[in-house]
């Protein structure tokens, strides 16, 4: 199988970004009889030990919903077996079908160069590639790029999840063509027009997609379309940890980034996902510090990075420049100290050099406290949750990270603006 090994399998998400002129009130994860009541506030000490000053001298930062863009979030169904009852970005598992050679017959109708020099730019720089992209597969899923089938993956998923189709009619991608590949034209093509298609159509294509993934090409051969992949960016790759709960459902997940220019509808699939949401980057993670709870770990940092950016256009920028290096591996591997549980990250004083990839890592407790293990390996890039931890939101969770960018052009967590949030919280 293309995307299936021994200790995980392979998969794509989507952080959908939409510019919005419009500024939302608030956000709100939405309870259900499993979400206890709102927890008491995040205290001082969890704070210094991400600053180590003085709380009061904290300069404030922007107001939080000033970002001129949203991210679209759905929560996962309190049956699913993989983080339940949780918000993430729409995303699943690669099929065989998303590296089928019948792809390139679609996209062919770019025009053989055109299509030839896309698939290429995708997959340049495969010597810091993540291992998801650059291993070998059989000769049957090899025919398009990895990168090329993990984009259309998280495509067909935020279909099947959402709703919302990013995909163009081929004869206008013809009619653009070239242009498509100049990384001076970003934001020039992350439109979405109005598909002329039957909305009634769309929704059929979409039961059918969930019930067979495979569907999703014969619905783009059909109805003539092109999954629009050149408007995904690769923005990181997160490989669920070997002391995870769900040990024996890990995925190793490539993340992209789309920005686009207005705000489609999304609609939850009654399965998977019971509710969507559009929402500023700051204002999620204000309602996740404010409510302790709601977000899965890798949303929780992702966001956090997302908070280096207050316009859609800077955001845009960052994810298409040319000379962005290619995404790191982020394995977390778990340590703990006497007060938290750390979720420990490359670069980190205390990332093993060889992380073991199949097998659970034995914790051995730091007789320090947090505070006193940062006085002594001060190079951090990690998550902490507060201990006792008795499930997978833990009821306070920190992120740290004093190291610089180990890619160049990837951002790592503002914490500045995390800590910011978190004060605001307790207001």
């Amino acid at each position: 199988m293309a995307a299936v090994l021994k200790h995980w399998r392979e998969a794509a998400t989507l952080i959908l970004v939409s510019s919005s002129k419009l500024s939302r009130v608030g956000f709100q994860f939405v309870s259900n009889s499993e979400q206890g009541s709102v927890k008491e506030k995040t205290d001082d000490h969890v704070l210094r030990h991400i600053t180590g000053n003085d709380l009061s001298k904290l300069k404030p930062l922007n107001k939080p919903g000033s970002e001129n863009y949203e991210l679209l979030l759905l929560k996962r169904s309190s049956k699913s077996k993989f983080m339940p009852n949780l918000y993430v970005f729409p995303g699943g598992v690669a099929v065989d079908s998303d590296f089928q050679s019948t792809w390139l017959e679609l996209f062919n109708s770019l025009g053989s160069e055109v299509q030839r020099d896309m698939f290429s730019n995708m997959s340049a720089g495969s010597s810091l590639a993540a291992p998801m992209f650059s291993r070998r597969r059989d000769e049957k899923f090899s025919s398009i790029p990895a990168e090329v089938a993990f984009r259309i993956c998280a495509i067909r998923e935020t279909f099947e999840e959402s709703g919302v189709l990013l995909a163009w009619p081929a004869k206008l991608a013809k009619s653009v063509g070239r242009s498509l590949l100049s990384p001076s034209q970003a934001g020039s093509w992350d439109s979405f027009f109005d598909l002329p298609i039957d909305t009634h159509d769309i929704s059929e294509w979409r039961h059918r997609v969930n019930a067979n993934p495979d569907e999703f090409f014969n619905m783009c051969r059909e109805l003539d379309l092109l999954p629009a992949i050149w408007t995904l960016y690769e923005w990181s790759n997160w490989l669920t940890p070997t002391t995870a709960e769900e040990n024996r459902r890990r995925f190793d997940t490539a993340f992209y980034i789309c920005c686009i220019d207005h705000k489609p509808e999304a609609a939850e699939d009654e399965g998977e996902t019971v509710n969507a949401q559009w929402a500023k980057p700051s204002l999620v993670l204000l309602e996740q510090f404010s409510k302790k709870g709601g977000l899965a770990p890798p949303q929780i940092y992702e966001i956090a990075r997302l908070l280096n950016f207050n316009s859609v256009s800077d955001l845009r920028k960052n994810a298409s420049d040319p000379h962005r290096e290619r995404v790191e591996r982020l394995l977390p591997v778990m340590e703990m100290c006497q007060d938290y549980l750390l979720s420990v990250l490359p670069g980190d004083d205390l990332y093993p050099k060889k992380p073991d990839l199949y097998h659970k890592n034995e914790v051995h407790p730091f007789a320090e406290t947090l505070e006193q293990l940062n006085r002594k390996y001060p190079n951090t890039h990690r998550t902490a949750s507060r201990l006792p931890r008795t499930k997978i939101t833990p009821d306070e969770l920190i992120i740290e990270c004093s190291i610089g960018s180990r890619r160049s052009g990837n951002v790592l967590p503002d914490i500045p603006a995390v800590v910011d949030l978190m004060v605001k919280s307790k207001l």
